[in-house]
């Protein structure tokens, strides 16, 4: 026994495989990896993102996977089809995960998530200061250079923001001002230089008008405040496989929609489906896999049984993992759109 430890341990290492590695490995893909079944969804409204994610596992893990990276300043890197790459760090993914927002088998999810989560408050950011009226127009190129550049910026906000902000969108502009200051200092900016910044968005207005701004619009509430708002599959696939390579549709076109699941069923094809916001009657109500406006992964399509497989990211509802088989009317009865990779 003691031999075939030791045969093992020459194996791994000779393969560049350290067993330090391989359980880093393990920790971030879980014992199962990349696959549909290791996704679950937490409490928040993120049915979209749980479902898309394990609709490209299903069909594009390879894309997956090579989007996350060791970062070499500790955490990962995440990389989307186009825009500038995500540093995710871990204390954020724990953040995330101790407060039950994402609960999928090992953090590869989670790491997805929270850097998608910062991908959308960044555009959201930068939509923002383009339509400011107090940061005056010279500054407004460096700002959003700066904000699509930094890492150290985002994070300090989002972490800043998270704390002092309620649920009813109340912000304490004072506590923002403190703890971006420090959230800043945190992440490597000199004490003078933090604390100036602040000095000039508080003297040219930002955080009043950001309080109000708050107020009106989650997507500037925080990462993980947006992304539990809602969202649309479309966005979560082209962040992945790029624009123009998604595609989406509605159930009444019965026609349209059953040429698309045997598009689907001849593989190589990401899809979800979102049910309708009421049932439309009171079998489907009753029914134990019935959610109403919530978004399911496509996990396969009989055309001969005329039947349809789906996986609620739930992770349940029904038991034991959420999937189960629906015929092919009650699906375009149920359901009222569905979005595709092409």
């Amino acid at each position: 026994m003691r031999k075939l430890f030791a045969g093992i341990a020459v194996l791994l290492l000779g393969s560049g495989l350290a067993v330090s590695g391989w359980a880093q490995d393990t920790a971030l893909y879980g014992a199962h990896g990349i696959s549909p079944q290791a996704v679950r969804q937490g409490q928040l409204g993120s049915c979209y993102f749980h479902a898309t994610i394990a609709a490209l596992a299903k069909t594009a893990p390879g894309t997956l996977r090579n989007a996350i990276r060791q970062n070499p300043n500790g955490g990962y890197k995440v990389h989307f089809f186009s825009g500038p790459d995500e540093a995710v760090y871990q204390s954020d993914v724990d953040y995330g995960r101790a407060h039950g927002y994402d609960r999928s088998e090992g953090t590869w999810v989670a790491v997805l998530m929270r850097a998608y989560a910062q991908r959308v408050l960044r555009q959201s950011l930068v939509v923002a200061i383009q339509k400011s009226d107090v940061i005056p127009v010279f500054i407004e190129p460096m700002a959003i250079s700066w904000l699509d550049g930094s890492d150290t910026l985002l994070v300090a906000y989002d972490r800043a923001i998270r704390s002092v902000v309620s649920q009813d969108g109340s912000m304490d502009q004072y506590a923002l001002k403190q703890s971006l200051a420090t959230e800043l200092h945190t992440e490597g900016i000199p004490t003078s230089e933090a604390q100036a910044l602040v000095g000039f968005l508080d003297e040219k207005g930002f955080f009043a008008v950001l309080a109000q701004t708050v107020r009106e619009n989650g997507e500037v509430f925080g990462a993980y405040k947006d992304l539990g708002q809602g969202g649309i599959p479309v966005r979560v696939m082209e962040a992945f496989m790029g624009q123009g390579k998604v595609n989406a549709g509605m159930t009444n076109d019965s026609q349209q929609a059953m040429e698309q699941l045997r598009r689907f069923r001849a593989g190589g094809v990401a899809m979800v489906a979102g049910t309708k916001p009421t049932a439309p009657n009171a079998q489907i109500a009753g029914a134990s896999w019935w959610v109403a406006s919530h978004c399911y992964t496509v996990m396969s399509y009989d055309d001969a049984a005329q039947t349809v497989t789906l996986r609620n990211p739930w992770g349940g509802h029904p038991g034991p993992d959420g999937t189960f088989t629906l015929p092919l009317s009650v699906y375009l009865d149920g359901y009222e759109s569905y979005t595709y990779t092409q």
